[in-house]
């Protein structure tokens, strides 16, 4: 972490060099031997950190612990230079300091300008003499930017597309086989405990054992994703569960799976009512629980047995864990440990990390070397990942595997440290490895979104770019990106979006051990006092029922503090004892009032305040001058923002979300480095007093994501049209946000069909986005018309996502959506008033009302505000060229699809789902073009009578069709799910089919298709009655 402190304080001094501030500050030539210092330690930081982590050297210790003080100061120093430039105004200029310093020569304060002067000079002997002793140690000088460091920019990754990441730790047929013989077993034991009523104690059926990365929860995962698993149980709880267990927070998350609905927030801290309140929401519900990465039995036998003993006959729990007496004492029925794996398959899991089908002859080059590579990995299935996430970023050469294989990483013997984990960790560049360690003072069982830990990053200076060509924001999600790609850190897969993130156990408990002097989590069981003791911590994150104020306060040099879902937190006494803090985030965390001492916190950056009870911001917040993220999503009881926020001319995002935030002071335009804005609501009139209206919007030209909200409440005219969306160059992330006007049954509201529906045309018309806009998110937009722009989306070449969200009187889809070039996602959700969709949804030629032609033109707004036509290519030979994935879910009224055999469309289409429609037949087009579909899922389609002709279709899921009987030449499909399509008669030329899951409980015969086919796999759910029927009639065929 040292080394990229010191290249960042090098830059920013280099900056202030350049301008003479050492001759203002009365200190000539003091700047520049600074950050002479700060260079050459740059280049042996590398060699002191590697000896510190792996040697543990007390001598060593002191001497990183000695400049890492002096470079937190050096920090300080230069934050209240800054703020002395600024004096009583606000700079307006753009100044990230993760980048460097951009200073303001004005008149300054002759008092500070002479302390910050003399607080350099002594600054500069304190390195000095320890620049000196540093050469006792002789650490090997480095050149800092050599082959050592890969720019993650200049890599060209080979990563595969789609699920590869997520399922790359699923290797050979033994995976498999476990999966199968662990869900039938598991199955078993439902019928078996269903059946004798009086055996009603829930048990731990199945203990999965075995070390830290060798894939347990791999296995459960597979087991818990399961078709016939899913459709077994009522409900499934997944937990994670760590040595620090929050017994609270257990019982919270075990409430959230079994009755989402509810808030049980009222009871935070009481362990009775939520207790009391599981066995009541658990009640009558046959439940499968996985305890993942248990370390204690007290989780089970003390906290869950008893209020999970009511649930229905047939409810499981499986667990898994690294220490076998654990399983032992929970009592488990069957023992499953895993193994290592052999050579053999370390190499199969690397290559599909690596590989894809087509790269066999650089595989077979890279074979011997791969081999030795994976030995390495001790048949540690996370080792291999980790690994294969370095090589990733290395050429396919021969010598780059080479120096992987001999890297000094591997011979280091710590219990501490995993060797693959330590060697992909010393191969990140310097930025990248403090955000890495930040990411491991995250708690476990807490979500932190992607764009959340990314402005945490920002914050504390980890995201630099010192060409200043790259918005701070764009670098982060690189840096994430990265990490990601390193298997470091992995998607959260529980999130569709990705947007969230996990960390193994193991990676973290190596990064912990790396951050110890600097970072800490305290998690429940422990306490403040005891974690920290006498060490002077810059990161503190704490996930306790309870918060010790008093040993934290002790902690004054704290940079960052995170606070997760703790109990009552008495803020009003604690901020002020921590005069340096950079980011503040209290998620969750029961906190009603923000006191007024954080507008004394000068050096903050980051505010977070998701999901506390505040029902105010201070009004002196406008002091926060370096402040640039601020975030209150959630605070349900926060009503206005203050009119000082529009001094804070450094802010980069703002998240008003889930408030009762309704308007916004006059001059919000002000804060024009405003990057990302969400909830930005919308007022009643154009004007009510002080308060501002969309027009507030036109001023913030370097917005890249804006969600409107109340839409349903403007009033079109020219306050609507000065938002100027159409003129807004960066803006690639846009959701436009009406409320809803779908009662629960998704009918439309008929009182309010009519309502101001001209209005909200006019409205929309003058919220166009801008031809750079990349995701558009519609919701709740209730026109009879589409708006204009959406008539001629062609406009928008660079659209890559658009979800359509209750669309309740407008008949048509948007036109023109075919011809736009690297569209991928379309979502529709809940259109009930289209009946057709037609030619012209693949491309405006093809329609027959006129509106496409060869050339099309759009008119766009100038940044001047004047309207010129923006001509577009319409070279487009097949419709949807890059769409990948199509969702129509919930048009209730629609019964036509017209796309013709020759009309060529959707060439890469892999996944399409269609959800409660009146379809009687799929268009010859789709079988004929989508010539990639893989994944077919038609749910609800209520005269759909047959399913053929696709070569392509691997997997289909049917549910709910009544009227559906054939499923035929499908050549490629390989699974079937039947569920409730009573009508099925027939399936045949499906030379492919491996697996079929049928269901349906009122079935009083099983169909005779499941007689004749020939497959390996068939589950079936069916009633009691049923099933023995089967049985018998199988006993007497035999």
């Amino acid at each position: 972490m040292l080394e990229a402190f010191a290249l960042r304080l090098a830059a920013m001094l280099f900056h202030m060099a350049r301008q003479e501030t050492d001759m203002l500050l009365g200190v000539p030539g003091e700047i520049s031997k600074l950050q002479r210092i700060f260079s050459d330690l740059s280049r042996i930081l590398v060699d002191a950190e590697r000896n510190h982590i792996c040697n543990n050297n007390a001598t060593v210790g002191n001497w990183v612990s000695e400049l890492r003080d002096a470079m937190y100061d050096m920090d300080n120093v230069l934050d209240k230079w800054q703020i002395l430039q600024w004096g009583k105004k606000p700079s307006t200029s753009s100044m990230l300091e993760c980048c460097k310093i951009s200073l303001l020569f004005c008149h300054c304060n002759p008092g500070g300008t002479y302390k910050i002067g003399r607080k350099i000079q002594a600054l500069n002997k304190r390195l000095e003499d320890i620049m000196q002793r540093s050469k006792h140690f002789d650490f090997i000088s480095k050149v800092v930017g050599s082959s050592r460091y890969l720019d993650h920019k200049a890599v060209k990754y080979h990563r595969k597309s789609g699920s590869s990441i997520i399922r790359s730790d699923i290797v050979g047929e033994k995976v498999e086989q476990d999966t199968r013989m662990l869900v039938n077993y598991l199955l078993s034991q439902v019928d078996t405990r269903a059946k004798c009523l009086d055996i009603s104690t829930v048990v731990v059926s199945i203990a999965i054992v075995g070390l830290g990365g060798i894939g347990k929860t791999t296995l459960a995962r597979m087991i818990f994703n399961d078709s016939a698993v899913e459709d077994m149980f009522d409900k499934r709880i997944w937990l994670s569960v760590n040595q620090d267990v929050d017994e609270t927070d257990v019982l919270h998350r075990v409430l959230a799976a079994l009755d989402g609905k509810y808030n049980y927030r009222g009871f935070v801290g009481d362990k009775d009512q939520l207790e009391c309140a599981v066995k009541c929401a658990v009640r009558h519900k046959k439940f499968l629980l996985v305890m993942d990465d248990v370390w204690s039995d007290s989780i089970w036998n003390e906290l869950l047995r008893v209020p999970l003993n009511d649930g229905a006959p047939g409810s499981q729990v499986l667990v898994t864990t690294r220490n076998h007496g654990v399983a032992c004492r929970m009592k488990a029925q069957l023992f499953h440990h895993i193994d290592k794996l052999n050579p053999e398959d370390c190499w199969s899991l690397l290559k599909k990390v690596l590989f894809n089908d087509e790269d066999k002859s650089e595989i077979v080059g890279l074979e011997d070397i791969g081999m030795d590579i994976v030995k390495r990995c001790d048949g540690l299935p996370l080792a291999v990942k980790v690994v294969g996430g370095l090589l990733l970023s290395r050429s396919r050469r021969r010598g780059a595997w080479m120096d992987i294989l001999d890297h000094s990483a591997w011979s280091l013997m710590s219990d501490d440290l995993n060797n693959a984990v330590f060697l992909s960790y010393e191969e990140l560049s310097p930025p990248l490895k403090q955000c890495f360690l930040q990411c491991s003072l995250i708690p476990k069982s807490k979500v932190i979104q992607r764009r959340t830990i990314v402005q945490m990053w920002i914050a504390e200076g980890f995201v630099r770019d010192d060409t200043g060509s790259q918005l701070p924001e764009d670098l982060g999600i690189e840096y994430y990106k990265e990490l990601i790609s390193r298997n470091l850190i992995e998607y959260d897969t529980q999130i569709e979006d990705q947007s969230g993130w996990i960390m193994h156990d193991v990676v973290r408990s190596f990064a912990q051990y790396v951050i110890r002097d600097e970072g800490l989590l305290v998690s429940e069981g422990k306490s403040i006092d005891s974690s920290v003791g006498n060490l002077k911590f810059r990161c503190l994150s704490v996930s306790t029922k309870e918060v010790d104020c008093a040993s934290l306060q002790k902690q004054k040099s704290l940079r960052t503090l995170m606070l997760f879902g703790t109990a009552t937190v008495e803020l009003k006494f604690l901020l002020n004892k921590f005069p340096y803090l950079r980011v503040l985030h209290l998620q969750d965390a029961d906190v009603a009032e923000l006191p007024q001492s954080i507008c004394d916190l000068r050096h903050l950056r980051y505010l977070g305040l998701e999901g506390t009870g505040i029902t105010t911001i201070p009004r002196g917040i406008g002091n926060l001058k370096f402040l640039q993220h601020m975030a209150l999503n959630r605070c349900k009881n926060l009503m206005q923002l203050p009119d000082s926020i529009v001094q804070l001319q450094h802010l980069m995002s703002l998240n008003i979300r889930g408030t009762k935030i309704s308007s916004i002071v006059r001059g919000f335009g002000n804060l024009q480095n405003l990057v990302q804005l969400w909830g930005f609501p919308t007022n009643l009139q154009d004007k009510i007093g002080d308060r501002c209206s969309l027009g507030e919007l036109g001023p913030l030209s370097k917005l890249k994501l804006l969600t409107i909200e109340g839409l349903e409440k403007a009033f079109a005219g020219s306050m609507v049209a000065e938002a100027k969306l159409s003129s807004k160059s960066h803006l690639t992330q846009l959701e436009l946000k009406c409320g809803s006007m779908l009662k629960d049954r998704k009918e439309v509201e008929a009182d309010r069909k009519d309502y101001h529906t001209t209005q909200i045309e006019e409205v929309f018309d003058d919220l166009c986005p801008p031809p750079c806009i990349e995701d558009i998110v519609l919701t709740g937009y209730f026109g009879h018309q589409v708006p204009k722009w959406m008539a001629r989306m062609a406009a928008f070449q660079n659209l890559r996502l658009l979800v359509i969200r209750d669309y309740p009187c407008c008949k048509q889809l948007p036109s023109g959506l075919g011809q736009i070039p690297f569209l991928d996602y379309i979502r529709i959700l809940h259109a009930p008033s289209i009946e057709s969709i037609g030619h012209e949804f693949l491309l405006p030629s093809f329609g027959s009302d006129g509106t496409g032609t060869d050339e099309t033109s759009e008119i766009t707004e100038t940044s001047t505000g004047t309207r010129q036509p923006c001509h577009l290519s319409c070279d487009v030979d097949v419709a949807f060229p890059k769409l990948r994935e199509l969702v129509l879910d919930q048009l209730m009224e629609w019964r036509e699809w017209y796309w013709d055999e020759q009309v060529q469309a959707m060439p890469v289409l892999q996944s399409l789902r269609i959800d409660s429609c009146k379809l009687n037949r799929l268009p010859p087009g789709l079988a004929c073009q989508a010539r990639s579909l893989r994944k077919l899922c038609l749910v609800n389609i209520l005269h759909l009578v047959s399913v053929e002709n696709f070569p392509s279709l691997v997997e289909l899921h049917l549910s709910q069709n009544p009227e559906l009987q054939r499923v035929t030449n499908n050549s490629s499909l390989q699974k079937i799910e039947i569920t409730n399509c009573p009508a099925v008669v027939v399936l045949e030329d499906l030379p492919a089919l491996q697996s079929i899951t049928w269901d349906d409980l009122d079935a009083e015969t099983l169909p005779e298709y499941l007689r004749e086919v020939e497959i390996k796999k068939l589950d079936v759910k069916c009633s009691l009655t049923l099933l023995q029927i089967g049985v018998r009639s199988s006993m007497s065929n035999d």
